[in-house]
């Protein structure tokens, strides 16, 4: 019988963005693998990289799995739905792991695979991308996600964590459960310096100027990303020279475009929708703005830091792993409380006066990335957990 995995998230967006290495980790240790994922509804991707990522995990023999997991902890039917269709799966479909992630993905995974797991027949991981109950966070959060949580520690033989504050929590909290760090997804530092990007062609591309400097931000628009901080900081400050480049897409656009009309800046402020080029765009921009409310380690930012650009960015987990990963950072100093505009305002102020204090940040940003949390370190403790669950290649 073949050697099987399971890989299950809410959205498809979520494999495609921060499992790709995972899979092919998984595929050279010999196992075949399986993606459970909603292919339909709550994708931070377009509707057609959704459908270009299935056609590339269909290439590959992947399985794909289509689940109604939903996005909101009211619909229960479809949750309930998804965990019939995952166990249905594990009967037919013996799996040595069932890696799950996100809070949706993660309950159903784990709900589904308890009674596998305890006949000894699969092992079940769960890597958190950031608990809802957080240090600020709402007492409702703790409420319903820290006791659910709680619950289901005790069908999850490895728990990964991607930022140090859920780590100590989890430690903590749940201390019959295994519990691992690992740095996020990681980024390829090395090859995002090295990419040479021709500024006026794309300007050209994306159509804004080039010759202002470019603030870009990237975020999916919805509330708890706070684009609006973004929107509102730029418009304060003094922008004569600059423009605000927003990536990303979401229910809120419609909203904070009526934003950048009531606050006069439309025509300094660009949304650029979701994109597949990032890495290009950071390499032309001059700053990061980023004022989200609540993140486990984000992408968009390692990304940006990778790129040698200078971050601004709200003082939450996450943030604060990437930008101050030790006492003596300098890039500590410009993370902000996530609702004081002014301040906001005044950081990105001094750098789009300050360019050598810009190249200064950039280049402690690229270290930093590179020392922490570059993507052959991930690799590296990824295959170590997975060997430990799985056994060694041989096996």
């Amino acid at each position: 019988m073949s050697k099987r995995v399971m890989l299950i998230a809410n959205s498809a967006s979520m494999i495609d963005h921060f499992n790709r290495d995972n899979i092919n980790i998984l595929k050279n240790m010999g196992y075949n693998v399986t993606v459970a994922a909603n292919f339909k509804d709550g994708n931070s991707s377009s509707k057609e990289r959704v459908e270009e990522f299935e056609k590339e995990l269909n290439s590959n023999n992947i399985d794909i799995v289509h689940l109604p997991i939903p996005r909101n902890v009211t619909q229960l039917i479809k949750m309930f739905k998804s965990v019939t269709m995952i166990k249905n799966y594990l009967k037919d479909n013996p799996c040595e792991l069932v890696h799950t992630q996100t809070p949706f993905g993660g309950v159903a995974g784990r709900l589904a695979a308890k009674s596998f797991r305890k006949s000894g027949q699969t092992k079940v991981i769960y890597f958190v991308h950031g608990f809802h109950f957080f240090k600020g966070a709402a007492l409702k959060n703790y409420l319903i996600y820290y006791n659910i949580e709680k619950h289901l520690a005790k069908y999850t033989d490895c728990l990964i964590t991607l930022n140090q504050e859920d780590f100590k929590t989890a430690s903590k909290k749940f201390k019959k459960t295994h519990v691992e760090y690992v740095p996020g997804v990681g980024v390829d530092t090395t090859a995002i310096n090295m990419l040479d990007v021709d500024r006026k062609a794309k300007c050209r591309e994306l159509k804004i100027p080039h010759n202002k400097k470019i603030v870009m931000t990237m975020a999916e628009l919805i509330p708890r990303k706070n684009v609006e901080g973004t929107i509102n900081a730029f418009a304060a400050a003094e922008n004569e020279d600059a423009i605000l480049l927003i990536c990303g897409k979401g229910k809120e656009q419609g909203k904070l475009k009526d934003l950048v009309k009531d606050l006069g800046v439309k025509d300094k402020v660009f949304f650029a929708g979701y994109r597949t080029d990032i890495l290009e765009i950071c390499r032309i921009s001059d700053i990061f703005l980023f004022t989200s409310r609540q993140e486990g380690l984000p992408v968009a930012v390692m990304q940006a830091m990778a790129a040698g650009l200078p971050v601004i960015a709200s003082d939450i987990r996450g943030n604060r792993d990437l930008l101050a990963p030790d006492k003596d950072s300098r890039s500590k100093d410009y993370l902000v409380d996530v609702d004081d505009t002014a301040s906001f305002t005044e950081k990105l102020n001094y750098l789009l006066k300050k360019e050598k204090e810009c190249k200064k940040l950039g280049e402690v940003n690229v270290a930093n990335c590179r020392k922490y949390f570059d993507i052959e370190l991930v690799h590296d403790r990824m295959t170590e957990i997975y060997e430990e669950m799985l056994g060694s290649k041989e096996s």
